[in-house]
C-alpha cells in the first residue's frame, strides 16, 4: 500500500513543517537515510550497464551521465545508449531493468526533494510535503505580513490533500524496491558480459516477478527489434 494523505489519515492533524521531523522520528530518519544510499548506490550499478555497453566510448558518456543530477533525464540517457547498441532479447531485458529503476526512482526522488514534517497526533509517522504546497503557505505569509501592518500574524498548513503519511513499512517497502532493483541491475551486467552461465542468469532475471510484469509491458507496447544479419551469397560471402 502506498503512503496515505493526510487528509483521509488525519484531516484536522495540526502539521509542524521541519527539518527536525527526521530527528524527532530516528527510526525513520534512519529509514530516510537509507533510501538516500542505495538510491546513490543504485546509481552506480545502473552506470555500470551503459559503461559495459559502450565499451571504449564509455568515458565521455559517463562523464556527461555524471553531470546530470536529475534521475529521469540520466535515464533517459542511458535507455537512448541501449537502443543505438542492443536488440532483443538483451534489449527488452535492458528495458525492464530501466523500467523498474524509473519506477524506484519516482519514490526516492519524492523522499529526497520534498518537504518533511510531523504531527503529534501522529507519533508513528513522518509527513512528506510537496514542494509547491509548502511555497504557497510562504507566498501567503508574505502577503499577509505586508497587510497586517504589524499585527499577530497566524502561519497557514500546507493543503492537507498535498500532505502524504510515511510509517515504517512504507519506507521499508521502497528500501525492499530499491534491493531488487540493485539485483536485478547486477544480473543484467552480468548476463551483458556473456559469461558461461548467462543463459541461466537470463533466466533468473527474467523469473523476477518485478521483471516479468515489466517484460509483459514492454512486449505489449513495440515489436521485437531483432539484429539483422547480411544474407549470404551462394559463394559463402557477403
Amino acid at each position: 500500500m502506498s503512503p496515505q494523505p493526510l487528509a483521509r489519515v488525519r484531516p484536522k492533524a495540526p502539521v509542524i513543517v521541519t527539518p527536525r521531523a527526521i530527528a524527532l522520528r530516528p527510526k525513520l530518519g534512519l529509514l530516510v537515510a537509507e533510501i538516500i544510499a542505495r538510491w546513490a548506490s543504485l546509481e552506480i550499478g545502473i552506470g555500470a550497464i551503459l559503461s559495459h555497453m559502450l565499451g571504449t566510448e564509455a568515458a565521455p558518456v559517463m562523464a556527461m551521465l555524471h553531470a546530470v543530477t536529475s534521475a529521469t533525464a540520466q535515464m533517459d540517457m542511458i535507455e537512448a545508449a541501449g537502443w543505438t547498441k542492443l536488440f532483443d532479447p538483451d534489449l527488452e531485458a535492458f528495458e525492464a531493468v530501466i523500467k523498474i529503476a524509473r519506477a524506484a526512482a519516482k519514490k526516492r526522488n519524492a523522499i529526497a526533494h520534498h518537504v518533511w514534517g510531523y504531527t503529534e497526533e501522529l507519533p508513528e509517522a513522518l509527513l512528506l510535503i510537496e514542494p509547491e504546497a509548502q511555497t504557497e503557505v510562504a507566498v501567503r505569509v508574505q502577503k499577509a505580513l505586508f497587510s497586517s501592518a504589524g499585527t499577530s500574524i497566524f502561519t497557514p498548513s500546507p493543503d492537507i490533500d498535498r500532505i502524504s503519511v510515511y510509517r515504517e513499512n512504507d519506507l521499508v517497502q521502497i528500501i525492499e524496491e530499491l534491493k531488487s532493483v540493485a539485483k536485478c541491475a547486477s544480473m543484467l551486467v552480468l548476463y551483458l558480459q556473456r559469461i558461461a552461465a548467462h543463459d541461466q542468469i537470463y533466466r533468473q532475471l527474467c523469473d523476477e516477478p518485478s521483471i516479468e510484469a515489466a517484460l509483459k509491458s514492454i512486449r505489449k507496447t513495440r515489436p521485437p527489434r531483432l539484429k539483422q544479419t547480411i544474407p549470404e551469397t551462394e559463394n559463402g560471402s557477403a
